[in-house]
């Protein structure tokens, strides 16, 4: 019996309960009191049909997810069992880019239906970055007509194209993504990336800059200097308009700022920016950043929202914590071990290996399966009751076309649904890796075109070589070494 993520508990009573092949199973649900923990649920299957208890909902929803997964391995008959079954944390999620390159809405939905397969329940979605724009927003068109289309893409490896790149989604569109999504109970989580990563918006309205200077988005991967200003009262005006128009869309109760990959270059030397330092008695343009997370933190939370924002946007020590939860990638500073260990929720999304965008060689089946997000290095026993979420992000410089996005994404996303909803205890990969082939036949009718059984776990040689062509010589084989040999640890 194939199932992803197994259930808790499982246990077989002997017989069948049978019926017609063709037809669906006598189910009879209740939702009860007795369960306290949110979306667990309980399954016993006898010879008269299925009846199913659940905490809420939710829990009934995934009770049924189970029980297509068993009907996926059976016709006609279902064995006479027990099952009970909780999840390890109450985010589950993804990331999809597509400002880097576009995807569609009916593509996106695929992505979302597999991922419902597995019981995620958030779906971060990636839309603003420096090469591209991707929302219909009123109050500032330009976000749109300008910040959206990037004069050429080239991210090299085989794309160095000299046409217009322009895509965004319509408000319709996005709320039909919304709807699709609540249907399958998963919460859309919008980015709306500052300071940093704003090339685009930068583009679209100079004025917001440091310097003011016309640019065009960015048509290359990277980390750019040219970021929002921070002294500047407009920028936080557009940040509040754009916001509002987001939260029209996207009713859930995440909403995630960004504040990644903010060189403070321009901040240290911009005239408005030190002036708000000193305004507001700070020691640094870091705490300047942490100022500002506060400010739109306190915005949201007047709006009924919580904040995300990943791990840089702390480093100033300055983060009012009431209503923020920091996503962890990769945090040399320790600064984000430090926020957790005080008690802080903290989502894990470690670039090693949860990163998805990384070739196998790099961040192996084996390696996502075994990762365990309660374990990162300094991590207390509150730091780690802290963690309380994992997500897997894709993003997509080098990924042009949607069965890339697949094959990258699938099946290292069952290894993450799996320790989103189990935890690393009892963890089997030789069964885990049984119920990967099945599903990934099963996801072919889904649309989605998982990676070869062949690539999930590459020998260690081939790990080295794969993992210098991806970053074509741009980085030494020592850090390579040093990379892979993380990967293991």
């Amino acid at each position: 019996m194939y199932l992803c993520p197994e259930p808790k508990k499982v246990e077989f009573n002997g017989g069948y309960y049978r019926f017609e092949v063709g037809t669906e199973p006598v189910v009879n649900t209740v939702i009860t009191p007795l369960l306290s923990q949110k979306e667990s649920y309980r399954i016993t299957i006898d010879e008269n049909g299925v009846s199913i208890e659940a905490a809420d909902k939710a829990g009934v929803y995934y009770a049924n997810i189970t029980l297509k997964q068993l009907l996926m391995n059976y016709r006609g008959c279902l064995p006479c069992l027990y099952i009970y079954d909780e999840p390890e944390f109450y985010y589950r999620g993804f990331m999809i880019d597509s400002c880097r390159h576009f995807f569609t809405v009916d593509e996106i939905k695929k992505m979302v239906n597999a991922a419902s397969l597995f019981k995620f329940n958030k779906f971060h979605f990636h839309l603003s970055d420096d090469q591209g724009f991707r929302v219909e927003i009123d109050s500032y068109p330009n976000l749109t007509t300008i910040g959206s289309v990037r004069p050429s893409s080239d991210f090299g490896r085989g794309e160095n194209d000299p046409t217009p790149y322009a895509h965004y989604y319509t408000k319709q569109e996005l709320k039909e993504i919304v709807e699709y999504c609540r249907e399958r109970y998963i919460e859309v989580i919008p980015e709306f990336d500052v300071p940093g990563h704003t090339t685009a918006v930068i583009a679209s309205y100079p004025e917001l800059s440091c310097t003011g200077e016309k640019i065009e988005p960015r048509t290359t991967a990277g980390v750019f200097t040219d970021i929002l200003c921070g002294g500047n009262p407009e920028t936080l005006k557009m940040i509040y308009s754009v916001i509002d128009e987001l939260l029209e869309v996207f009713p859930g109760k995440y909403f995630h700022i960004g504040g990644d990959e903010a060189p403070k270059n321009k901040w240290n030397v911009c005239p408005k920016c030190q002036a708000k330092v000193k305004e507001l008695n700070l020691k640094n343009t870091e705490e300047l950043h942490g100022w500002l997370v506060n400010e739109i933190s306190l915005y949201l939370k007047k709006k009924g929202r919580k904040t995300i924002c990943w791990n840089e946007a702390i480093r100033g020590g300055n983060i009012e914590k009431d209503n923020v939860t920091v996503a962890w990638w990769l945090d040399k500073t320790k600064a984000s071990v430090e926020w957790a260990n005080a008690g802080n929720p903290t989502i894990v999304e470690s670039f090693t290996p949860y990163y998805a965008d990384y070739p196998y060689g790099m961040h192996s089946l084996r390696s996502v399966y075994l990762y365990n997000p309660r374990k990162i290095k300094g991590l207390t026993s509150l730091g780690a009751a802290s963690v309380v979420g994992i997500e897997s992000p894709i993003w997509t410089e080098y990924i042009r076309d949607f069965e890339t996005l697949t094959k990258m994404c699938f099946p290292r996303w069952l290894a993450v649904a799996d320790t989103a909803w189990n935890g690393n205890d009892n963890k089997d990969f030789a069964k885990f890796l049984k119920n990967t082939v099945f599903f990934c036949e099963i996801l072919r009718e889904y649309g989605i075109t998982a990676a070869s059984e062949k690539e999930w776990n590459i020998l260690p040689h081939s790990r080295a070589s794969q993992t210098i062509r991806f970053f074509k010589n741009s980085l030494s084989k020592d850090f390579v070494k040093n990379l892979l040999k993380k990967d293991e640890d």
